[in-house]
């Protein structure tokens, strides 16, 4: 029973990082049209996988344990405002950063993600990344991208792209930052990936070095459907007080599994892939308590649960969410691993930089079918020291001067010298 229950969760325990309260944000690589920008490296062939169990259960320990720590700040939810978080888009972004990172700063964000030892973190993230990808009824895709200023030429590590593009299946790509039209490119690629569902707004200047992308795409269906027939029309007390006319879908199911906390009840709902855990506070507990609690998914993911017979009736909900990960996380020690004189001289050898920016964005749409959710996370790597602008000048060639005429081979044909451009007529 052990065994059966240990391949079970390894089994979707992938997806299952990506479920927080009443969301789930795992998204992916989707085709689409060619990216208009100099490519510098294309994604390796992904290696045949799919077989779980071949994460290790420690390596999956971390993965739960980084989502035990961060899903606290990253969901800030007060008032009426929903929140949406993939700690598995995080981890994919910040794993290509601390590849590309030395010194401390590896020590700091390798501690930051839960790592314990010596893993091999590009290794194992390979495995998963196979392991994620599905097509068919559902969808699990996962996509990696880096971009670079199009003048760093050899300044960037060479190891460190061939890793992104081998273990990360990275697409690197080569843009000028400063181009109008390069933000617009970035965030086709992100549409492209998340199938529509996330267009973020790309702002750079003239002190981006690097962008690291992360995009994931989750669709399933329920094992059961809701009918719409059963659809129903009801309060929801919300913060603010009673919301009137919200949908919501009911069903009863004769088998689910539960669990009961001293704070929460807990039942999951099985999907074609995966399940989502939906998780209700006891009267007078705020979800922003239990969040803050960092055994939270440890409990949901080892908690003994019970079957039962249950009657569900969960609102239909779809939103949107935005998080600045830097200020969220700012109490975790993030910020201060990034920006306080960060080594990141395997990705940028010879180059003082500092991580600026990391975001996230996130889609959900929960209804009768399933669910449909995505999720974009940003990592934007800047020079230390301001870049000097264009110099400007000033060719008034309003006295004597001289000039030199040569030809397509180089050849220097005419050298002269002008002191009055009126004589000699």
């Amino acid at each position: 029973m052990k065994i059966l229950q240990s391949k079970q969760m390894l089994r979707v325990a992938a997806l299952l990082l990506c479920l927080m309260m009443l969301g789930t944000a795992v998204a992916g690589c989707g085709s689409g049209k060619a990216i208009e920008a100099a490519t510098l490296a294309k994604p390796a062939a992904v290696k045949p996988g799919g077989i779980f169990g071949e994460v290790p259960e420690s390596f999956l320990n971390n993965l739960w344990d980084f989502a035990f720590r961060t899903s606290g700040a990253a969901l800030p939810a007060k008032g009426d405002k929903n929140a949406l978080y993939s700690p598995i888009s995080l981890y994919y972004a910040l794993a290509m950063l601390e590849e590309g990172s030395a010194g401390k700063t590896k020590e700091d964000l390798r501690k930051f993600m839960a790592l314990t030892g010596a893993e091999d973190l590009g290794k194992e993230l390979q495995k998963l990344y196979a392991m994620m990808l599905q097509e068919g009824e559902s969808e699990e895709q996962i996509a990696n991208a880096v971009w670079f200023k199009h003048d760093l030429g050899e300044k960037v590590g060479q190891a460190w792209l061939d890793q992104l593009a081998n273990q990360f299946y990275a697409s690197a790509f080569k843009v000028d930052f400063l181009d109008k039209n390069t933000p617009s490119i970035m965030s086709q690629w992100v549409e492209q990936q998340t199938r529509g569902k996330i267009k973020p707004s790309i702002e750079l200047d003239n002190q981006v070095l690097i962008v690291l992308m992360n995009t994931l795409y989750f669709k399933a269906n329920w094992e059961k459907r809701f009918s719409k027939d059963n659809n129903s029309k009801k309060l929801f007390f919300a913060p603010s007080g009673e919301v009137e006319g919200v949908t919501f879908m009911n069903a009863v199911f004769p088998r689910l599994l539960y669990l009961a906390a001293d704070r929460f009840l807990a039942c999951e709902m099985p999907l074609n892939n995966g399940r989502i855990d939906f998780i209700l506070p006891n009267e007078g507990v705020t979800p922003e308590s239990i969040l803050a609690d960092q055994n939270l998914m440890k409990v949901i993911r080892e908690g003994t649960r019970k079957p039962a017979e249950v009657t569900f009736s969960v609102p239909k909900f779809s939103y949107r969410d935005k998080i600045d990960i830097l200020k969220t996380m700012e109490g975790l020690g993030l910020k201060r691993i990034v920006q306080d004189n960060p080594d990141l001289s395997v990705m940028l050898p010879g180059i003082d930089a500092f991580v600026s920016k990391i975001s996230q964005e996130a889609f959900i749409d929960l209804n009768e079918e399933g669910v449909e959710a995505a999720a974009y996370t940003e990592v934007t790597v800047k020079c230390t020291a301001m870049q000097p602008g264009e110099e400007k000048i000033e060719m008034h060639l309003d006295r004597p001067f001289i000039y030199v005429i040569s030809d397509d081979a180089g050849v220097p044909l005419f050298v002269g010298v002008v002191n009055n451009p009126a004589a000699g007529k």
